[in-house]
Order: structure tokens, then C-alpha cells, then sequence
């Protein structure tokens, strides 16, 4: 292995660690801190603490994903042995990304949603529910899981080669 393939390693460990902090941090949140603060409830400024510190955790994520996703992108893409359905299941993985970017961008935006009846509060439900951290969560472990069918495509496109 030459040098830029050890930096390729890095970049993809970069990029496995910021997902995996992301998305294990989301899933905490949902399956153990949020259901503990429901039974015993802390000081508003505990919550808010909390929630700096996993932004701080969820913008270096963004970032680092980002870039690295760029490079990997780039680098897999490029190669001769890149096929559609490796494509196809690439862009579906972008689009995801993308989604969860923009969810947790512009949930730090967001106004409380005003309470409504009939069609105005169905929707304003379904916009709820999609831009929920739940939603971005399980966009995120569907991530997850689409980078290994793209390891799993690469990897039979290289062995096809042989």
C-alpha cells in the first residue's frame, strides 16, 4: 500500500468515526437520555448544556463528514470499476446526507409550530414527524447501512475484475 492509500484510510476512518458519533450520539439521546429526562427532569439549564455540547458534537460530525464524504466520493468514482448500481445506491446515500444536513440546520431555525386544525395541522404533523430527531436518526442508520452495500458493490466489482 502506498501513502495516499494510508491516507484514504484515514479519511474513511474520519468519516466512519463522525457517523458513528453522530448517529450513536442521536440514538442516546432517543433511547436512554430523552426517556431518563421523562422520569426524572432537569434544570433547563442542564437540557440546554446537553444540547450545546451535542451541537458542538453534531457541527464537527457535519463538517468532517462533509469533506471526507467529498474525497471518498471522489476517489470510489473515479476508479474504473465503479458501476451504476454503486452509483445509484451513492446518490441515495448523498440525498439521505443531505436531508439529515439540512434537518439539523434548519431545526436550529425553527419556531415552535403553531397549533392548527383539520389539513393545516395534518401536515404540519408529517413536517413534524420529517424533520423530527427521530427521522434524522433513522436516516442516519440507514446511511450507515448503505455504506456498507457500497463497500459490498465495490468490493464485488474489484473480485469481477480478477
Amino acid at each position: 500500500m502506498g501513502v495516499l492509500d494510508w491516507i484514504l484510510v484515514a479519511i474513511r476512518w474520519a468519516h466512519a468515526l463522525s457517523a458513528v458519533a453522530w448517529v450513536g450520539g442521536g440514538l442516546f439521546y432517543i433511547l436512554v437520555l430523552r426517556p431518563a429526562w421523562r422520569r426524572a427532569p432537569v434544570s433547563r439549564e442542564s437540557g440546554v448544556a446537553v444540547g450545546t455540547e451535542f451541537g458542538v458534537l453534531t457541527n464537527t460530525a457535519v463538517g468532517v463528514l462533509l469533506v471526507t464524504g467529498i474525497i471518498l466520493s471522489a476517489s470510489r468514482l473515479t476508479a474504473d470499476n465503479v458501476t451504476s448500481p454503486y452509483v445509484i445506491v451513492l446518490g441515495v446515500k448523498v440525498v439521505l446526507a443531505v436531508y439529515m444536513f439540512l434537518v439539523v440546520g434548519l431545526s436550529r431555525r425553527r419556531t415552535p409550530p403553531r397549533k392548527g386544525t383539520g389539513c393545516g395541522s395534518v401536515l404540519t404533523k408529517i413536517r413534524s414527524g420529517l424533520t423530527s430527531g427521530t427521522a434524522v436518526v433513522i436516516a442516519g442508520v440507514v446511511v450507515i447501512g448503505l455504506a456498507d452495500v457500497l463497500d459490498a458493490l465495490f468490493e464485488g466489482s474489484l473480485a469481477s475484475l480478477k
